[in-house]
């Protein structure tokens, strides 16, 4: 085996184990409305996934699917290293302090990756919404967030109200499909 090959394969591990701390990393919305054993980041970046995986070719505007579950895949990667940190939090330290520290985050993580700019560039259409598929998964981001909340109150959770009323979780629904989604979501929970 080359050197090349083997230091590639070498990085490409270490990448591989640092991202799987998002299996443990708690989501912290849930964690802080009293949530026990909530979903994982991990278990959130699927969710994210299995949208837009279902949504790509159902949407009136062409997306690239590759590059949408890219995105999903990355959107929250930073925070194997960061963590979650919830929306108040974020409100406090600044989006773009958050955006900033998620950047340097993934440049050195995939500085050890051959090729790993490409997954940097694709994570900043996705922080900047520069990009159809960027905007999209910022959308889908938020509407996995409310799937999830319904699913905890169906569970019996009774203190997700805030998820539902704060307008910034629904910014970035510039999509007929994803308003479509959120609405017959809300129409469900007031039949629950």
């Amino acid at each position: 085996m080359s050197g090349k090959r083997a230091k590639g394969l070498a990085g490409l591990l270490e990448v591989i184990l640092e991202c799987n701390e998002l299996k443990v990393i708690p989501r912290m919305g849930w964690t802080v409305r009293g949530i026990r054993n909530g979903e994982s980041v991990a278990d959130h970046s699927y969710g994210v996934a299995l949208i837009a995986l279902l949504l790509a070719d159902r949407m009136d505007i062409e997306v690239d699917r590759e590059k949408l579950l890219m995105l999903a895949l990355l959107h929250d990667l930073p925070e194997y290293m960061l963590g979650d940190i919830h929306a108040p939090a974020t409100r406090m330290l600044g989006e773009d302090v958050k955006e900033a520290a998620e950047e340097r985050i993934l440049t050195q993580l995939f500085d050890r990756v051959d090729g790993g700019e490409e997954y940097v560039q694709l994570w900043k259409e996705f922080a900047n919404r520069s990009s159809v598929e960027g905007r999209l998964i910022r959308a889908i981001d938020k509407l996995e967030m409310f799937t999830q909340a319904f699913q905890y109150e169906r569970e019996g959770n009774r203190m997700l109200e805030k998820f539902w009323d704060y307008a910034d979780n629904t910014r970035d629904f510039e999509f007929d499909e994803i308003r479509e989604l959120y609405e017959e979501l809300k129409r469900m929970r007031r039949e629950n």
